[in-house]
């Protein structure tokens, strides 16, 4: 059984080898990536890599960068991570908003979850938000040191 640290140890070496493997300047691997961990963090479940491919294209920045920062929530991450959005964006709005989960969790259960109490959405709203900006922020510092270090090691990477 593979330990914490070597599972989180795969898992940046995997995201650093994607990131560098990019053609494009830095700068915007970095802003994609951070704008794909961004959208990561709100509940537009099923529609975050549209939204992430649209921006791209408005902002002229790299789609495959964002998609890779969009696919950090995942099936796996995504009920420990929504729950915890749920918690902080009840916080932030001053929501007593609750919900309970039906078995086995599908779309339709997210749909239901969502649309049946808006008090729930902005509170995955706000939360995502709130949880958002700081991950983005530490995204891009973390992909834009990636990138000039490979650089830096091999001035033809790019």
């Amino acid at each position: 059984m593979k330990t914490i640290r070597k599972i989180l140890t795969n898992k940046l070496t995997g995201i650093k080898n994607k990131l560098t493997l990019i053609k494009a300047e830095p700068y915007k691997i970095s802003m994609s990536y951070a704008l794909g961990v961004f959208l990561a963090a709100t509940p537009f479940i099923g529609i975050k890599i549209i939204i992430a491919i649209a921006l791209t294209l408005i902002f002229k920045l790299n789609r495959t960068a964002a998609v890779i920062g969009v696919l950090h929530i995942n099936i796996l991450t995504a009920p420990i991570f929504y729950g915890f959005s749920f918690i902080i964006g009840k916080a932030v709005i001053g929501s007593d908003a609750a919900f309970n989960f039906s078995w086995p969790i599908t779309i339709r259960t997210f749909y239901e979850i969502v649309f049946t109490n808006p008090q729930v959405f902005l509170s995955l709203i706000a939360g995502g938000i709130t949880l958002g900006f700081p991950l983005a922020i530490a995204a891009y510092y973390f992909s834009i040191s990636l990138i000039r270090h490979k650089i830096s090691i091999n001035p033809n990477a790019l």
